[in-house]
């Protein structure tokens, strides 16, 4: 029987790890072991099973950063732990994928609907940082130091994908820390 939730998960993680673009109908029907007619009728498109699975992947990093904030009351050492957190994900991840929605940005910054979302996911991931970091004292404007975390963020996604000297990356984090706090 076809588990529709499974497949999901199993197109998200094609999507993931080969882009949008290098991920053809017949990656996915056979990676999802279905037919075409099969696929249409559940998922519709390929565009509408990668915006969905899109939609999903920014829902779980919703919910993650949600979590590292109720872990830690105290905006210095959540910030910290958070960096840490994202960059300790990026180099558990055994084949490089990066984030997807960094990788989502990069590969498909000429999609005009699909910048739309990531512009919006990039404002409200801004918006419960400038919240969470509100509840502290900074030497920058937590606005500006939003913007910062989550630039370093991306930064670290994209460049955990070709260099795997994880001490490079925890020594860019300390020299992040000092500077913003």
């Amino acid at each position: 029987m076809f588990d529709q939730e499974e497949a999901f998960g199993k197109a998200l993680d094609l999507f993931w790890e080969k882009g949008y673009e290098a991920t053809s109908l017949s990656d996915l029907t056979a990676h999802l072991n279905i037919g075409k007619g099969s696929f249409y009728d559940t998922f519709g498109s390929k565009k509408q099973l990668f915006d969905n699975c899109l939609s999903a992947y920014r829902m779980n990093a919703f919910e993650m950063l949600d979590s590292f904030i109720a872990e830690k009351p105290d905006p210095h050492e959540g910030v910290a732990y958070f960096i840490d957190k994202h960059t300790e994900m990026m180099f558990t991840d055994t084949i490089s994928k990066g984030c997807f929605i960094a990788n989502s940005t990069v590969e498909l910054s000429d999609d005009s609907e699909t910048q739309d979302f990531l512009r919006e996911h990039y404002q409200i991931m801004k918006s419960k940082l400038v919240d969470y970091l509100n509840r502290g004292s900074f030497k920058n404007d937590v606005d500006t130091l939003a913007e910062s975390i989550l630039v370093h963020m991306t930064g670290i996604s994209v460049l955990s994908k070709v260099n795997t000297d994880k001490s490079v990356f925890d020594k860019s984090n300390a020299l992040f820390m000092q500077l913003v706090t």
